[in-house]
């Protein structure tokens, strides 16, 4: 065995003190399948990718494999892919029906956010991806803010890039579902949080006419054009009186979360996407081609684009015109 050895080292043309201590002793080896299975002087074996080896180590084993070829035994040797399985995290607190009423509640996020300035969009979607099991460490959330101008965060091409790298940073992926074209809004909101999806919305008209009067007369502000981002986490709807409410997750210190009712909704509240829960297996998604897209009006942090798309016409609140471009192209899909 010995004559073997040095044979083999003479062909590889490298000396044994070349060759990792851990092969050194090998007395046998076969190669199969991008893998070295190998028969130590102890009588011991295993098996070493060969990609991860030095190619002193790969010279080795295959002039050993030639030389001294390990036979196949009985069993048979399978390289089988690792693969994690993902608990599906339960989102849904209350789904009652009682009557004609009907409320579904989704859980709220772990952690209750105060946005720092103008970025309701940023704390819009950590709320968003934390409810659906999706938790953004505080540290990556001050990334983005830190290196961005708070004051006017949608002027910021930093920003608006983080908000869509934001959804790259989770294994497995988040799973985002657009309104379909023709979909009525409320309605598919109350579908997806029926299935424990988070919906995005957003305020991109006056926003304090939708808030509640309490909260309004203790802080007198007009609002102007801004828009602002939330989260829709639950409803209440009585199919007799075709009226209900949306609970809202909002990202204020002084208003962490609201009912707004469907009335005050009706035009003034536009529903984005939803999101599926962590390990909620994912849908196939029907291609959907975007024709053209037109900006409708700018409000500050966030702006209103009408997409033609070979499915209808979608009406979708994104920083730019591309965003909203890539939203409406990958609907059904992850981001």
């Amino acid at each position: 065995m010995k004559t073997r050895m040095l044979l083999a080292l003479l062909l590889i043309g490298s000396p044994l003190s070349a060759v990792s201590a851990k092969f050194q002793n090998a007395v046998k080896a076969r190669i199969e399948n991008g893998y070295a299975v190998v028969l130590f002087a102890d009588g011991t074996k295993g098996v070493f990718p060969l990609a991860q080896m030095k190619e002193e180590d790969r010279g080795w084993l295959g002039t050993l494999s030639t030389e001294s070829p390990l036979a196949r035994g009985k069993s048979e040797f399978k390289v089988v892919k690792e693969t994690v399985t993902v608990t599906v995290k339960s989102t849904v607190q209350v789904a009652t029906i009682v009557g004609p009423l009907e409320t579904v509640q989704l859980v709220p996020p772990n952690v209750m956010r105060d946005q720092i300035d103008a970025t309701c969009m940023l704390y819009a979607r950590v709320h968003w991806l934390d409810i659906a099991g999706f938790y953004l460490p505080v540290v990556d959330l001050y990334k983005i803010i830190n290196n961005s101008n708070p004051a006017r965060p949608w002027a910021d091409p930093f920003y608006r890039q983080s908000l869509v790298n934001l959804m790259y940073g989770f294994t497995p992926r988040p799973v985002v579902h657009r309104l379909p074209g023709q979909a009525d809004p409320f309605k598919w909101v109350r579908d997806e949080i029926r299935k424990g999806r988070p919906v995005l919305a957003s305020f991109p008209k006056e926003v304090w006419q939708d808030l509640p009067p309490g909260f309004i007369a203790a802080h007198p502000w007009s609002g102007g054009d801004v828009g602002h981002q939330v989260v829709i986490n639950g409803f209440t709807w009585n199919k007799d009186t075709q009226q209900g409410t949306f609970h809202i997750i909002n990202s204020w210190k002084e208003l962490p979360e609201f009912d707004l009712k469907t009335e005050a909704a009706s035009g003034a509240m536009v529903v984005e996407q939803s999101l599926s829960p962590r390990g909620e297996e994912k849908e196939e998604a029907v291609k959907v081609t975007v024709v053209s897209v037109t900006l409708l009006s700018s409000m500050g942090s966030t702006n209103l684009y009408k997409v033609e798309t070979t499915d209808g016409t979608r009406k979708v609140a994104a920083p730019n015109a591309d965003a909203a471009r890539s939203m409406v192209g990958s609907e059904g899909s992850g981001p």
